[in-house]
């Protein structure tokens, strides 16, 4: 009879700081990401009922570069959504690349790479843009470029430090900090686009303060990133046997299944999901600031802290899934497909009754803005968190890492051109313009939540497997023990 080691405190472990690395990481990329919505309104000329907060002061970029204070930039509604989106085409072109690297090399190189690119070329975007529109457009698509790198090892990490009792808390708690990040940078950047301290201050700062504060990270990632427990120097030994009776071990095909994969209805049905999500929270990050302001006469300085609201919300129905679901799903004795489906059918449903509000509601106030928001984030979260996200590591534990740049992939390339499909339908920010934006994401939420109903799953997929090895405890969760130490040898995570 094989003893089985006690689980050790969470509070204070490795897997907690693996943990807290890729809730940074979130952090940071959020911040880095999402302020763009509100510089653009600090940045762009008013045009028809298109606002803008004058402010005389400015910040030093280059010295050969004529300065431009708020609302100086002539960009039209088109040039405005193709430079929300620049960011996301470059992200989509390295979710594979970083999904292949951290599945054959390990995730700390690409995580780490993602890191230091992000923060360099989200600091020079202010000076690009003051040199040239196409300029500032290229400089987002190296930044996205760099930060798709990150979306294959965010999974990679977990594959090795999750055991199935404490996925969903630590799954949950880690990609919290996007809606953290959101929670921060949307209040900052509208205190920021109005600041004006002896002259120093306006919309650049928007760009330089977050990633300023995105540096201090960095330390941290030194500190505790390591790609599996054989290479971190400060696990204990309870730790470290308690991981490898609880995170399951099973043999990869010596063939990555592409066509198996491809052809998975389960892990189709996780990509549709993915992919309607990311065009619904695209369409509330970079329009909705527009919505508050062109519909409702809100200033955008005003429209920073009521935007963050949906966003606190998010962060707490995150957690709270986190937390629950595990209780959930022992106090009803339902499998963990059906408990996902029911998650999933849930926040679909949340974010398809928020939005039709907004569209047959005669009379729009503030209120019911940000209420039907704070339903289509919050609520709508049981779907992402509670629902399909955390299944990638059911399905194929074994392709963790290549799968979720795959899937990040192509539900970024579906999602990405919302702004621009967007911005092409509102033209003159009338209300049927802004309601047939809405009526897309409606149709998705119903056809994703059908389909999803029928065809998605939170069970170990065969394809991902050649060979069947039952642990004590816990289910198929990685390979990387079988590989770790040779992988220590070969790839070691002191690299940096």
């Amino acid at each position: 009879m094989v003893h089985l080691a006690p689980k050790p405190k969470l509070w204070g472990s490795c897997r907690l700081s693996i943990a807290f690395c890729v809730f940074l990481a979130s952090v940071q990329m959020a911040m880095l990401r999402d302020n763009l919505g509100i510089a653009l309104l600090c940045m762009s000329k008013p045009v028809g009922n298109f606002m803008c907060e004058p402010n005389d002061a400015t910040v030093p970029t280059l010295p050969w570069v004529d300065q431009k204070k708020n609302c100086e930039f002539e960009w039209d509604s088109t040039t405005r959504g193709r430079i929300l989106g620049s960011f996301m085409y470059g992200y989509i072109s390295m979710t594979i690349v970083g999904g292949i690297i951290s599945n054959n090399y390990g995730a700390k190189l690409p995580f780490l790479i993602a890191v230091y690119g992000n923060i360099i070329f989200h600091m020079l975007c202010p000076s690009a843009a003051l040199i040239h529109t196409e300029l500032f457009f290229a400089c987002r698509f190296v930044q996205g470029m760099f930060v798709g790198l990150m979306a294959g090892p965010f999974f990679q990490l977990f594959s090795a430090w999750l055991s199935d009792d404490e996925a969903s808390i630590l799954l949950s708690f880690s990609f919290s900090g996007y809606a953290f990040g959101t929670i921060m940078i949307y209040p900052l950047s509208g205190l920021l686009c109005g600041s004006n301290v002896y002259g120093f201050g306006g919309w650049s700062l928007i760009f330089y303060v977050p990633a300023i504060v995105s540096i201090l990270f960095i330390f941290y990632f030194h500190r505790y990133l390591y790609d599996v427990p054989d290479n971190h120097p400060k696990i204990s030994p309870e730790e470290y046997a308690y991981l490898l009776q609880n995170v399951g071990i099973s043999e990869e095909p010596p063939v990555i299944p592409w066509f198996s994969i491809f052809t998975s209805l389960p892990f189709i049905a996780y990509m549709l999901c993915y992919s309607a999500f990311l065009w619904n929270v695209f369409t509330m990050m970079n329009l909705m600031p527009m919505y508050l302001q062109t519909m409702l006469g809100i200033k955008t300085s005003e429209s920073g802290y009521l935007y963050c609201i949906p966003f606190i919300l998010t962060f707490l129905t995150r957690n709270f899934n986190a937390i629950t679901y595990p209780i959930v799903k022992d106090f009803s004795g339902m499998s963990h497909t059906v408990c996902r489906k029911l998650y999933c059918c849930f926040g679909c449903l949340m974010v398809i009754i928020s939005l039709l509000s907004i569209i047959f509601e005669e009379h729009i106030t503030k209120l019911h803005i940000i209420v039907a928001m704070s339903i289509n984030l919050a609520l709508g979260d049981f779907a992402y968190s509670g629902g399909f996200f955390p299944t990638l590591l059911d399905l194929a534990p074994n392709y963790a890492g290549l799968l979720s740049g795959v899937s990040t992939f192509i539900a970024f390339l579906v999602a990405c051109p919302s702004t621009i499909v967007n911005s092409i339908i509102i033209k003159q920010n009338t209300r049927e313009e802004w309601n047939t934006v809405l009526w897309i994401i409606v149709a998705m939420f119903v056809f994703i939540m059908c389909f999803y109903i029928i065809f998605g799953s939170a069970s170990l997929q065969l394809w991902s497997i050649s060979k069947l090895e039952i642990p004590e405890r816990g289910t198929f969760r990685s390979t990387l023990y079988n590989a770790s130490r040779s992988m220590s040898v070969a790839r070691p995570t002191h690299i940096f």
